[in-house]
């Protein structure tokens, strides 16, 4: 497809993404001079009328949103087998692969994201659509900070009776509704449950549910309540987490009643002053530093005659200052300072000039020697850092106490393959020694006090936070095998694992994950003996011929090249010969085999 010229006028410049249904390439728009996203339909499903149907829907339901945080769509068209898609072309990650290598995300990224979906999805369903497919994957974030959604491929008015005819997409296992996923009707509610869960992995960095099948997780949306996001992350906010709790319930009823609601309440999170990274020090109210009245002193403690007040305006500011210092109600309320200089002020009533001479020397000295005393509070006050003590070998409940001793808490606690005693600390999140800011949490890795255990899955994940938690379970032998492709997966997200999820293993034992790689291989399916609609999925670009073949029924795959079993790269053309009546244009005979 590189290279090639669609519409006599978009020139393909390379390929971004795609998945089964579809394949995305940047391109150069040369009658505007401008990149803009090509969503291409494989060439497998283009004589699939349910596909070119669902096709055609995304671009019907994207081109009647005009929003600044909806992906737009420029154009559609079609050339010989190709049905394409032109969008804006969006320089940036998706979301999910910023959740993967930055969460959990701070508060003012969820905040200001979270906003964003919420504008968009509004105005979806403002607009009677509902996206039924909202997931990270389907959310991009441009490099000038706006994020924006896309794919709206399986989205369907909110009119539409029927949402569970037979072989329809419902939108992804991980991130769909209950009611998705028990088949009933389907409401804009079942965004804002997709964006809950959203939510929940940039605040934690884990999805609510998973499990080996998708049936499983299914039935966890179904049955199972989610875990407490505030137990993988204590410094979620607690707006943020009643946020998401609310949008996880399971009766639509119990959620919000729409997402301009769930919005006002996520835009409310900051003007509550709470914060994932709230300031750890605050000015005194602002009573303490308001102007006080001021009493006239006829006589008593410290008052200069007025001749001497006007001596300098030196003098006149100190002066005022001592009488605010006089003014504060009681003498419980005033500080060591202030108590210091009124006392000051009574010693050297009606003394001598030469008593006065050297009591000012005197009480420099004292002032010297409390502003070296407030120096070092003050410092104790912005000196905000803390040294990681070595927690190697204690219990969790030993690491808690020495913790707390250096005003630091315990993060995350893993369990990983390790002989040590059981639940002793194995390895720490922060190095020994380090400087953190006080009141942060310390990942704690603690024995599990065996060498095996059953093995964790990495499928969907990039190689990164793949190797990363494999590291933190204790696994340090993991090979990387980039061949073979999944299209249910992205570039570079790991499709396939040996040892399983779930098996029995020991911590030193060999681990292979799979990766999704554009410069990988793929082996050639066995296509003979298939109908030409189920041939789609294998991620290989087709090159159909129609050839007749006697004693085969018409529509059947007879032959392909190259043959099953051998292996193409990914990008590569597999021609499949199918039966027809006829040959079709630009026929070439099957290989001898």
């Amino acid at each position: 497809m590189e290279g090639r010229k669609l519409g006599s006028r978009y020139e393909v410049v390379s390929r971004v993404g795609g998945g089964g249904m579809a394949v995305v390439y940047k391109a150069l728009d040369v009658l505007l001079n401008r990149y803009v996203a090509i969503k291409v339909l494989n060439e497998s499903l283009s004589n699939d009328s349910e596909f070119v149907r669902r096709f055609s829907r995304e671009a019907q339901a994207a081109a009647s949103l005009s929003h600044p945080n909806v992906v737009g769509v420029y154009d559609v068209g079609q050339e010989n087998h190709t049905h394409y898609i032109v969008m804006e072309y969006i320089e940036g990650p998706t979301l999910k692969e910023y959740i993967q290598q930055y969460s959990p995300l701070t508060a003012e990224e969820i905040v200001s994201i979270a906003s964003q979906i919420c504008d968009a999805l509004a105005h979806a369903h403002e607009n009677e659509i509902v996206h039924r497919d909202v997931k990270p994957h389907n959310i991009l974030l441009g490099y000038n900070g706006r994020a924006k959604v896309t794919d709206f491929g399986i989205a369907r008015a909110t009119s539409s009776s029927t949402i569970t005819q037979a072989g329809s997409v419902m939108g992804s296992v991980h991130y769909f509704s209950p009611e998705q996923a028990r088949g009933s009707m389907i409401s804009a509610k079942s965004d804002i449950y997709s964006l809950g869960v959203i939510l929940y992995e940039m605040v934690t960095g884990e999805l609510p549910f998973d499990g080996d099948s998708a049936i499983s997780i299914a039935m966890k949306h179904l049955q199972e309540p989610a875990m407490d996001p505030s137990q993988l992350n204590p410094n979620i906010p607690p707006q943020i987490r009643d946020i998401i709790i609310r949008a996880l319930e399971k009766d639509p009823d119990d959620r919000y009643p729409s997402v301009r609601g769930m919005k006002q309440d996520i835009d409310a999170v900051f003007n509550t002053g709470n914060s994932m990274d709230e300031p750890r020090w605050r000015t005194v109210d602002g009573d303490d530093l308001a102007t006080k009245p001021m009493n006239t002193v006829n006589s008593g403690i410290g008052v200069r005659s007025s001749e001497e007040s006007q001596r300098s305006q030196v003098g006149q500011e100190t002066l005022a200052n001592l009488e605010r210092l006089r003014n504060v109600p009681a003498d419980k309320d005033k500080t060591v300072l202030e108590r210091t200089v009124v006392w000051l002020e009574n010693v050297q009533t009606n003394m001598p000039w030469w008593q006065k001479v050297l009591f000012g020397l005197f009480t420099m000295i004292v002032i010297i020697c409390l502003a070296l005393l407030g120096f070092d509070a003050v410092w104790g006050v912005f000196n905000n850092s803390a040294e990681v003590p070595d927690l190697k070998g204690r219990t969790v409940a030993e690491a808690k106490a020495v913790l707390k001793d250096e005003d630091l808490n315990i993060g995350k606690v893993e369990s990983v393959f390790n002989s040590a005693k059981k639940n002793t600390v194995v390895r720490q999140g922060e190095e020994a020694g380090r400087e953190v800011e006080k009141g942060s949490g310390v990942d704690l890795f603690v024995s599990s006090g065996s060498n095996s255990g059953k093995m964790v899955s990495t499928v969907g994940l990039k190689v990164r936070a793949a190797k990363k938690k494999l590291r933190e379970k204790g696994f340090q032998n993991v090979n990387i095998a980039r061949e073979g492709y999944d299209s249910k997966y992205g570039e570079g997200e790991v499709y396939k694992q040996t040892p399983s999820s779930g098996s029995s293993v020991k911590s030193n034992e060999s681990i292979t994950l799979y990766v999704n790689d554009k410069n990988g291989t793929v082996k050639v399916p066995n296509l003979v003996g298939k109908f030409q609609s189920s041939i789609g999925g294998s991620g290989l670009r087709t090159k159909l011929i129609f050839w007749p073949k006697p004693g085969t029924p018409r529509g059947k795959v007879f032959a392909t090249d190259p043959a099953p079993g051998e292996r193409v790269k990914r990008d590569g053309v597999v021609k499949v010969w199918i039966a027809d009546s006829k040959k079709g244009r630009d026929a070439e005979p099957p290989p001898n085999r």
